[in-house]
């Protein structure tokens, strides 16, 4: 007798948790047919997700600039990355300069002159072309600055290295840039300056 009550208990015990595991189940098929549902309703036309796609980084301070000409600080750098590149880049965990949208360059033996060839078929983000004349935009802006954006706290890193413009041009490393077309720029040098080539890797000086 007491064998028969402990089957007829174990089949019950049995029958329960199989009752209980296909109830979870099906609540885990419902909630599941409801998100992929929900997700169904708040697909576009186009059937793209309405899912919010904005990434959010912790950094240590808000950066201080979004013009990276006028950076100096590492949060804004970190920002500014992700927006521009310069012509010069660094090879991997080297500071050896590397190509980036200038595929190569040539310096001249007197160290006063570098022609870079340009990457081709690059555009800004509204579109317009990335070519010579886009170089010698950024290069002429810098040497032009006047008042406060010639201050140390506030173009560090051009009057640093280049340590003159326009308005006293006595103590300049920079001259002029000339275009030689849409993809082939030089850039001219009242002196020579040997860390002309690296300098441009850092990101104060992106196109």
């Amino acid at each position: 007798m007491s064998k028969r009550v402990s089957s007829v208990r174990g089949a019950g015990i049995a029958r329960k948790r199989a009752a209980l595991t296909a109830g979870i189940s099906v609540a885990a098929l419902l909630l599941t047919g409801c998100v992929q549902s929900e997700r169904e309703d708040d697909a576009g036309a186009d059937g793209d997700s309405a899912v919010d796609s904005t990434f959010v980084f912790a950094a240590s301070s808000d950066p201080k600039s979004l013009d990276p000409a006028f950076a100096s600080d590492g949060e804004s750098f970190r920002v500014s990355r992700q927006i521009f590149e310069g012509l010069v880049g660094v090879e991997p965990g080297t500071a050896d300069p590397a190509p980036l949208l200038a595929e190569s360059w040539e310096t001249a033996e007197d160290g006063m002159s570098t022609v870079f060839q340009l990457k081709e078929g690059v555009t800004f983000h509204d579109g317009t072309p990335f070519n010579a004349d886009a170089v010698c935009f950024n290069f002429d802006r810098w040497y032009n600055w006047t008042g406060i954006q010639q201050a140390e706290t506030t173009s560090y890193y051009y009057g640093s290295l280049f340590r003159g413009f326009a308005d006293d041009p006595e103590d300049a490393v920079y001259e002029s840039c000339e275009a030689n077309g849409d993809s082939e720029v030089t850039i001219n040098l009242a002196k020579p300056f040997a860390g002309f080539i690296p300098a441009l890797s850092l990101p104060a000086f992106a196109m």
